[in-house]
């Protein structure tokens, strides 16, 4: 009789973000995700081969989580590309600094490895075709969405120390970039 696996990838998932939230992801290491997980190394690395295989593995998971909470954002007759963008800025502007630091540490650690950058690809090829190039108010968007990104990316890096003010004030702004009329009186 074979023996039940009993190593959850989600539960593993769970420990490396844990890692990452706790050290900035200064510590993320195999080891430090199996203890934190409760596992042997042994039994992450047959989960997962590598740690960028568990990096990636996050990272989706972490995209994933990231779009279904825009996607709640969005009432269904809502679906027009703008108001995909301003969700996509909402959301960025309730999360927490330490879940989007962990999210652009994901994202960067695997500048080394491009060919596990799918999911980031599909992610940001759908992000931009959301706005027309071609017009004026469309490169004004795109302007302030490579605004966003580029400082997520930045901070992720630890380039830039953005105080979290600042990065709320480039969100906004982009918000208000991408629907004009949402500005406050």
């Amino acid at each position: 009789m074979a023996r039940r696996k009993e190593i959850d990838r989600d539960r593993i998932l769970d420990a490396a973000e844990a890692v990452i939230l706790a050290s900035g992801g200064r510590q993320f290491t195999l080891d430090a995700v199996a203890e934190r997980a409760g596992i042997s190394k042994g039994g992450l690395v047959y989960t997962f081969a590598t740690k960028d295989a568990l990096i990636a593995a996050a990272l989706e998971r972490e995209m994933a989580r990231f779009q279904a909470a825009v996607d709640e954002r969005i009432e269904e007759d809502e679906a027009a590309p703008d108001r995909r963008l301003l969700a996509h800025v909402d959301e960025a502007l309730t999360e927490d600094d330490a879940l989007t630091r962990m999210a652009a540490f994901l994202m960067t650690a695997l500048v080394h490895a491009p060919d596990m950058f799918a999911p980031a690809r599909r992610f940001y090829h759908a992000l931009f075709a959301l706005f027309d190039p071609d017009t004026e108010q469309g490169r004004d968007v795109r302007q302030a969405v490579l605004a966003v990104e580029g400082l997520f990316l930045l901070r992720g890096l630890g380039l830039v120390d953005v105080p979290v003010e600042e990065w709320k004030s480039v969100l906004l702004h982009a918000r208000n970039t991408i629907l004009p009329e949402s500005r406050p009186e």
